[in-house]
């Protein structure tokens, strides 16, 4: 089964990552590390996604921004997907009030092009 989980370097994206790598299926992890740039070097998830690349045998990371239709379209294109689970978002209320056009596009343009992704090719 090929898997696609976004937010890879997030907390439940990781584990996402680490399930279904474990089950032996092939997992594409998107993850650009914007929590970089909302939480500082303390959010930074480098670390995570370079565990995950050492542990799980069919993991492949891509640093690819769900707000990115074309690039989304050109990975559906190319790869074909049985399980999406998606987990990338700006997770915090407090900093959503600061940044509510950033929260926006993260959260529902993002997630709006991933579902148009998967009508389109899945």
């Amino acid at each position: 089964m090929n898997v696609l989980v976004t937010g890879a370097g997030g907390l439940i994206g990781s584990e996402a990552v680490a399930y279904y790598g474990g089950l032996g299926h092939a997992v594409i992890g998107l993850d650009n590390n914007m929590r970089r740039e909302f939480f500082g070097p303390g959010g930074d998830v480098t670390w995570n996604l370079e565990r995950l690349k050492a542990s799980v045998e069919m993991f492949r990371h891509l640093a690819l921004d769900i707000r990115d239709r074309a690039a989304l379209a050109e990975l559906f294109a190319a790869q074909r997907f049985d399980l999406i689970v998606h987990c990338a978002a700006q997770p915090s209320h407090d900093k959503a009030r600061d940044i509510p056009l950033l929260d926006f596009e993260v959260n529902a343009l993002g997630t709006i092009n991933l579902l148009e992704m998967a009508r389109q090719h899945c």
